[in-house]
């Protein structure tokens, strides 16, 4: 079955996640699909695709692309189970906004991937970025990043690593805290800092620092093997361990 219209109408069915039966009025339960071009639902598939600025919503969660496939589950008069949007996906849920080329969210897990080129998540005070893959878990409220993966918090300071997992508040999906790990590199207007691996804590507003810490300011250089940085007095420490001693290159900046 194929539903179109003509332009600059647009196309909506409505399809409860929680219950069976559609109803005329406005639901917080309800699954609401709208599109621009076309609405299809393959019955021996059981999915719907909205193709053409596609948008599905449920309460403050909404997702917009290119095109959106909702697929049912096996049974009868099931709900839907998962969604996957294509194209210039744009996600949005409260005050955070997801970006990427393609999206999957499970209705059951309420995890949503999001792959391609360059994905990101961004809220007032952070953005996390990704040129492989980042996953959020919306019951846990951790997201997974890999691949060339950048958080900028304020500051601005910009955390560089191979991995980055970060942790958000459940009410309103503020950032508590993130760990970097493998490559960790972190700039600011005044300092570079290298290190194995990396802390945040938005309460403390704290970076500490792990393995192989080299702090580079101006001509000048620290090396020891942990340290930390104080995001609101912008001063960085580095430490010495049991078998490392700290070391510093100081060099006289030129006028």
């Amino acid at each position: 079955m194929k539903i179109r219209k003509n332009k600059y109408y647009i196309l909506y069915f409505l399809i409860l996640i929680y219950f069976k039966s559609a109803v005329a009025y406005e639901n917080p339960n309800q699954f609401k699909v709208e599109a621009d071009k076309s609405i299809e639902y393959f019955e021996k598939q059981k999915i719907y695709v909205a193709s053409g600025n596609a948008k599905a919503s449920k309460g403050n969660f909404s997702v917009k692309a290119d095109k959106i496939t909702a697929f049912m589950g096996k049974i009868k008069n099931s709900d839907i189970t998962y969604i996957e949007a294509t194209g210039d996906v744009i996600i949005i849920d409260q005050d955070t906004i997801a970006k990427s080329n393609f999206a999957r969210y499970n209705f059951k897990d309420k995890i949503i991937i999001l792959k391609g080129n360059t994905q990101s998540i961004e809220a007032k005070s952070f953005k996390l970025q990704s040129k492989k893959i980042i996953s959020f878990d919306d019951i846990k409220k951790i997201a997974t990043s890999e691949g060339d993966v950048k958080l900028v918090l304020s500051g601005p300071v910009s955390i560089f690593s191979k991995r980055i997992n970060a942790k958000f508040d459940k009410i309103n999906n503020n950032l508590i805290s993130a760990s970097a790990k493998g490559n960790v590199k972190i700039e600011t207007k005044s300092e570079t800092i290298t290190c194995n691996s990396a802390k945040y804590n938005n309460k403390t507003n704290l970076i500490s620092l792990e393995g192989n810490v080299i702090i580079k300011r101006d001509k000048s250089i620290l090396t020891g093997e942990k340290g930390y940085m104080n995001l609101n007095t912008r001063k960085s420490k580095i430490e010495s361990s049991k078998s490392k001693r700290v070391k510093g290159i100081f060099s006289p900046i030129q006028k």
